[in-house]
This record gives C-alpha cells, sequence and structure tokens, in this order.
C-alpha cells in the first residue's frame, strides 16, 4: 500500500493461516480491498462465518487490529465424518498514520464482510478556497 496515512501489516498473505502472537490457535488472515474516497479510507474484509457479536475491533496506538472467533458450523450433536472448512479465527492488524481522525471511526457488518470507514482529519482533506 503506498498511501502513507495508512498502511497494513499483514503477517502473511491475505487469506492464509498463521499462529497469531496475540492467540495461541491458527487464525486466518481475512483478505481485504482498501479503497480511499474524498472523507475517508475503507476497509472491506472479508470474514465468512463470523457474526457481529463475535468480531473485536480495537484501535491502539495507531493500530486498528481486527479479531473474531468463529463457532462450529455443525450442530453438537453431529459427528463430523471430515473437516475442511476453518472455523478457527480471524485476525488482522492495520497501522494507520497521522491523517486519521481516530475520534470518528464507522464500521458496519453484512453478509460476511466487515467494513470499517476511518474518517480523514480536517487537515488533510481538500480545501476550496473561494476567490472574493
Amino acid at each position: 500500500m503506498e498511501n502513507k496515512n495508512m498502511t497494513a501489516r499483514v503477517e502473511k498473505n491475505g487469506g492464509s493461516t498463521l499462529t497469531s502472537p496475540y492467540r495461541q490457535e491458527s487464525v486466518t488472515v481475512p483478505t481485504a480491498d482498501i479503497y480511499e474516497t474524498p472523507d475517508a479510507y475503507v476497509l472491506s474484509l472479508d470474514m465468512p462465518g463470523a457474526t457481529k457479536e463475535g468480531i473485536s475491533l480495537k484501535l491502539d496506538k495507531g493500530v486498528l487490529a481486527v479479531e473474531a472467533s468463529v463457532g462450529s458450523i455443525h450442530a453438537e450433536s453431529a459427528t463430523v465424518l471430515r473437516r475442511e472448512i476453518r472455523t478457527t479465527g480471524y485476525h488482522r492488524a492495520f497501522t494507520l498514520g497521522e491523517g486519521i481522525d481516530r475520534e470518528n471511526v464507522d464500521a458496519k457488518f453484512e453478509e460476511g464482510v466487515l467494513t470499517v470507514k476511518l474518517f480523514k482529519s480536517p487537515a488533510v482533506k481538500p480545501k476550496e478556497i473561494q476567490i472574493h
């Protein structure tokens, strides 16, 4: 990512599995799209199987950390014959630059996609100057 206001710290390629230093079990790094609008930077993270209640989104010391636990998709009484769908959880962290308004962050989760909108601070927004 070339924008100096936000960079992603990714332990491995998006969508891969790794052992997180924050958790003891394997987690999946969710794939992400990052784009910029005139007012904000927007992150969309693909997190199938997660629920809104199971997602933790924290902004601390310039790092936005996303974690989610994913419960089993099978009934507890079922005997698993083959398991190919990972249900361990997700983790990804993004380092934010100075151009982010840390008090103005919006997040929503719909259909397995977490969308986080990080609004730009007024100092970095383009300003239209009127000529008198």
